[in-house]
């Protein structure tokens, strides 16, 4: 242990079992032999007597020490108590603090972390957005020409004067046509029936409406046309005639039924 002694202010001292203590300045000044090694407390003022061993270190034989200092040391010693556990409580406190700024640090890296995320998300759903307003640029586009059709194709199917009835032979020919249709990509089917001149225009509306429902009632017998896929038949009388003479063979193109694939040029693009 280190003590301080009367000859020297700090000497490290070797103690041992057999080590005497004595206590001076008892109660009328009297003396205590051999009070326990243990009683000495830090700061103590003592004197030791003993001798060197081969390490040099100064064995004690007898250590002496005064009532007074004695008290004085445990006053001491009771003071550097409740300092030491402050201190002892601010260096676990500090402790504390520094897990807190080691944890708040990588809290902070974290962080970082998930705003580059956020960052690239952003960049993503930027790019996902300029290209969803490019697609909708192009379907405005198709959009503005679903009005304007392309013709694919017609088949004209004539009737005999007065009547709405279609021939055999224009049966076949009819069907065959609208199968082809099938294989023609976003296509639709067009039916306009028109009449001749003679008779009256009431008489005629009628005759280029019944012809066109005929024909339009050989197209769904196919069963290779959706309904989906038919424009409404259309009644047009006796306009755009094939032919403006007024003979029996002018009259004959113009009662007809003028059947056309179209293909809306918005949706082949």
């Amino acid at each position: 242990m280190s003590v301080k002694t009367a000859d020297s202010p700090r000497l490290t001292v070797l103690l041992s079992d057999s080590t005497r203590a004595t206590e001076k300045g008892g109660f009328l000044g009297l003396s205590r032999q051999h009070p326990a090694i243990a009683d000495l407390v830090p700061g103590l003022a003592v004197k030791v007597e003993g001798s060197y061993d081969g390490d040099h270190q100064l064995v004690a034989k007898k250590v002496t020490f005064s009532r007074t200092a004695m008290n004085t040391a445990r006053q001491i010693d009771a003071g550097l108590h409740p300092v030491n556990q402050q201190v002892a409580a601010a260096q676990d406190q500090l402790k504390s603090d520094r897990k807190d700024i080691e944890q708040n640090q990588q809290d902070t890296a974290k962080n970082s972390q998930d705003i580059d995320t956020t960052k690239q998300g952003l960049a993503v759903t930027t790019a996902d957005t300029a290209t969803n307003k490019q697609a909708i640029g192009q379907a405005n586009q198709r959009f503005t020409t679903l009005d304007q059709y392309e013709d694919k194709g017609s088949i004209t199917v004539n009737f005999a004067n007065g009547k709405a009835t279609v021939s055999k032979k224009d049966k076949d020919q009819l069907t065959d046509f609208v199968k082809s249709a099938a294989n023609t990509p976003g296509y639709m089917i067009e039916v306009q029936g028109y009449a001749s001149a003679v008779g009256s225009a009431a008489l005629n509306q009628r005759l280029s409406s019944e012809r066109a429902d005929a024909v339009l009632a050989i197209i769904q017998q196919t069963g290779v046309v959706p309904m989906t896929r038919i424009l409404a038949p259309a009644a047009m009388g006796t306009t755009n005639p094939v032919s403006e003479d007024h003979t029996r063979s002018a009259h004959a193109q113009n009662r007809r039924v003028v059947v056309t694939i179209v293909v809306n040029k918005g949706i082949t693009g």
